[in-house]
């Protein structure tokens, strides 16, 4: 890993907080759409119980953490996040979707997750894993705060495979994302960073190891829109 970007890791939440603003819109505009396509795809792979309490780890503006708590098999999601400037947009956003008996956002470090034990059914991250300075502390965090029989879901990233989709998506990343996104968001480097830890991430097989090194068991590896992005799941069959 790229040591000056990893050590920047530490302090990515100060960016978040300056282009909160303009995340959204970015997002959605920058995607083409398909990140709320890909969000989707979370509710396809739930477990199979009622009742469940989920944690949404890197939750931004609480997007995941949103369409978790609009389905009836979600009793209650909490949604953390080091940005003060995300939870503050991500609490209007519930509010107006009027699901503040279900969805509850907090500032939290992902690394070192600030919950009980056995406490979740569920634990998702959002295109967030990669800005994390400690990915692997934090897989062994969230299968501790599983309950047994508990599953995480994580969506980020990854390089596809055929050559002229990757010829195409690594122009896009390195030229066209970063221009539009640092003039859009007024920050002079946000979306070149985030470029970079596309690239600098572990991404299929490798990031599952991970997963199993942290003890997940059972673990899925499905690519999305022609390997532009990946769905990880990991049980904890205890």
């Amino acid at each position: 890993m790229n040591k000056a970007l990893s050590e920047k890791k530490y302090e990515s939440y100060k960016i978040f907080d300056k282009i909160a603003g303009t995340y959204d819109f970015l997002n959605h505009f920058l995607s083409l759409g398909i990140d709320i396509y890909w969000r989707q795809k979370f509710l396809k792979n739930l477990p199979s119980k009622n009742n469940m309490k989920a944690l949404d780890l890197a939750t931004g503006t609480g997007d995941v953490a949103i369409v978790l708590a609009k389905d009836p098999r979600v009793a209650k999601v909490v949604g953390i996040d080091l940005s003060q400037g995300m939870i503050e947009l991500g609490r209007k956003k519930i509010k107006k979707k009027e699901l503040e008996h279900k969805a509850f956002l907090q500032m939290g470090d992902a690394v070192k997750i600030p919950c009980a034990d056995g406490s979740f059914d569920l634990v998702t991250i959002s295109f967030g894993i990669r800005n994390f300075y400690d990915p692997q502390a934090s897989l062994v965090d969230i299968y501790r705060v599983l309950a047994p029989t508990g599953r995480t879901m994580i969506m980020e990233f990854s390089v596809p495979k055929n050559i002229f989709i990757r010829w195409s998506y690594f122009f896009y990343f390195r030229n066209i994302l970063p221009f539009i996104g640092n003039i859009i968001s007024r920050h002079r480097d946000a979306y070149t960073y985030l470029n970079k830890t596309v690239e600098d991430f572990p991404y299929g097989n490798e990031f599952a190891k991970l997963m199993t090194t942290a003890g997940f068991q059972n673990i899925q590896v499905l690519p999305l829109t022609w390997g532009i992005a990946t769905l990880y799941i990991g049980e904890k069959n205890l």
